[in-house]
């Protein structure tokens, strides 16, 4: 009888620990989610991606798609966006797409993880991002939005943006109540020979040609690299853009 007791015990113990450690979050905060930017004349193709809180023992995986020169076409992009010029990161929600959790949650994750293809050049690389308490700070502040109607909102900045660029680098905003706030500047985590599915350079030559034959089409020159053109971000003018502090 003491035995069983005694479990029961550790077990409500063990439960209650568990909940301790589990972040309070309040249930109007949304469930997390990301979106990628990238330069049309230099898009790349997101493989595996996935968010992993250390603290509540969980991996969530995330929502990916093959359609990224569909997405990143140009003129489909200056449709949403008419001063783009094809090199720089649009930061507009229709030209990035959003990627939900399979498995949602409004936890944030400590980390973000990405195994990414720049199909430029086909080259492999794996972005890690590491959420910081400034990050999580900003996410779970709860702010207000007055939308374009004139209707105002209570909202939260729960969006991952990566902006891809084309040396392997990636730009990453939180967004959010009509705003992108900028975070940080990663560079990859790893440089592998293949990618996540164990594809590699040569099975890429289709996708290098359709690169190719639209920088053509444009009359744009994809090296060298125009840094000044592709550093420069594009949005929408009922966006602003900020930094975090």
């Amino acid at each position: 009888m003491k035995k069983i007791i005694s479990t029961g015990v550790l077990c409500l113990l063990l439960a209650g620990c568990s909940m301790i450690n589990r972040e309070r979050v309040p249930d109007e905060v949304p469930n997390w989610t990301v979106a990628y930017a990238m330069p049309s004349f230099y898009p790349v193709r997101v493989i595996k991606a996935y968010g992993i809180n250390t603290q509540e023992d969980w991996t969530s995986i995330l929502h990916t798609h093959s359609q990224f020169m569909t997405v990143s076409d140009f003129n489909r992009i200056k449709g949403f966006l008419p001063d783009y010029n094809g090199y720089g990161l649009p930061l507009y929600f229709t030209t990035m797409g959003g990627y939900r959790q399979i498995r949602p949650t409004n936890h944030l994750p400590d980390k973000v993880v990405l195994y990414w293809t720049s199909l430029f050049n086909a080259k492999f690389y794996i972005t890690e991002l590491d959420v910081t308490p400034k990050m999580k700070a900003l996410a779970y502040k709860k702010q207000s939005y007055i939308r374009p109607d004139g209707i105002k909102r209570a909202c939260y900045q729960t969006t991952f943006d990566f902006g891809f660029l084309p040396n392997g680098q990636v730009k990453v905003w939180l967004e959010g109540c009509g705003k992108y706030t900028y975070v940080t500047e990663l560079s990859p985590t790893s440089t592998p020979e293949t990618d996540y599915n164990g594809s590699t350079y040569s099975d890429h030559n289709q996708t290098r040609n359709s690169v190719l034959k639209r920088a053509k089409k444009a009359n744009a020159t994809l090296t060298p690299i125009p840094w000044d053109k592709v550093n420069k971000v594009y949005t929408s003018e009922n966006y602003f853009v900020d930094q975090l502090h």
